[in-house]
């Protein structure tokens, strides 16, 4: 759901995966001077490396001590609070990945027959597109995401049918759409009976429970960048959401 990884976090999934090949093999950790030779990044990256890698409890490291990794570091799937663009994680999990534009249109916030809207901090009225999106796995599909974007570029329906691609991370979108740089995104989790239209988005034959994921995206200043809902039927084993925390004592 976010922009490209930066040259930083492509540092730390290389380390993750040395570090995982070493605990494989019951290896020793290397060393700072030996992880930047066998990366050929700098002792200094290295370090700022292993410093957002133990703030993510990935690693645990003392003074004196030797370095020790996460135990379940290989079972690790998506992690929420690093959500990316379905099509990266999966890639990244070893699958195929494919995303479905199932629907994209310009409409506005109306009142429903039983109250606001649940995007309720979008004003009545405001301009907003709406897109339908389901993300698959090895041509599986397993996730589905109806995103709402405000839009403020008043060409936006003229860009949307000749340079904009609706299948774009909502990142990506709201920034064509709104102008606003996502400085926060919020997640709420909870779990819902797929509609049929659901159902029949993710190619479902029976209607079934499913992890319900809603996002907000807002700016420095707070203004909504976009609403995104999300719904996932059972992942394959390495795209499970998963939550990792660092657990320190007083």
């Amino acid at each position: 759901m976010s922009r490209g990884r930066s040259d930083a976090e492509h540092l730390v999934d290389v380390l993750i995966g040395i570090w995982k090949s070493v605990d494989q093999e019951r290896r020793p950790m290397p060393s700072e001077p030996q992880l930047a030779a066998l990366t050929g990044a700098s002792r200094t990256s290295v370090r700022e490396a292993l410093i957002r890698l133990e703030e993510r409890g990935y690693i645990h490291r003392s003074h004196g001590a030797r370095t020790v990794i996460h135990s379940h570091l290989d079972q690790l799937g998506t992690r929420v609070d690093q959500q990316r663009d379905h099509l990266e994680a999966i890639a990244r999990a070893g699958y195929r990945p494919s995303v479905r534009v199932v629907s994209a249109a310009f409409g506005v916030v109306e009142r429903s027959p039983n109250g606001p809207e649940q995007f309720h901090d979008l004003p009545i009225g405001t301009r907003v597109l709406r897109t339908r999106k389901v993300w698959s796995a090895d041509g599986h599909p397993y996730v589905m995401a109806d995103d709402v974007i405000p839009v403020t570029d008043t060409r936006a329906s003229e860009v949307l049918e000749t340079d904009l691609d609706p299948s774009m991370p909502v990142f990506d979108l709201a920034e064509s759409l709104n102008g606003v740089a996502v400085a926060w995104e919020t997640v709420w989790f909870g779990s819902s009976m797929l509609a049929d239209d659901e159902r029949d988005a993710l190619g479902l034959e029976t209607t079934a429970p499913a992890l319900e994921l809603t996002y907000c995206g807002v700016g420095p200043t707070r203004e909504v960048a976009y609403w995104c809902r999300e719904v996932q039927t059972p992942a394959p084993a390495q795209l499970r959401n998963v939550l990792v925390r660092r657990v320190t004592r007083g």
